[in-house]
């Protein structure tokens, strides 16, 4: 509502009927945003470029051996 306020003169002049159902639109969908935002739900994207090197790393580390040799001297 700031933006028809500020920029297309809104109640005074009115924009083409396509053009104001945009901009309720992404007011709709912009309010929508906000009040996901603000709840407690954790919706969390894995980027699966991410996931498959954490796994190819978790199996790296499986398949090495790590040798110790105890006996050499300082």
């Amino acid at each position: 509502m700031q933006w028809l306020v500020r920029y297309a003169g809104f109640p005074g002049r009115r924009l083409e009927p396509w053009a104001e159902q945009l901009v309720l639109l992404s007011a709709l969908v912009e309010a929508a945003n906000v009040q996901v935002k603000r709840g407690d739900s954790r919706l969390v994207r894995q980027d699966a470029r991410e996931a498959a090197s954490q796994r190819q790393q978790a199996e790296n580390r499986r398949k090495s051996h790590f040798k110790s040799d105890n006996r050499t001297k300082v």
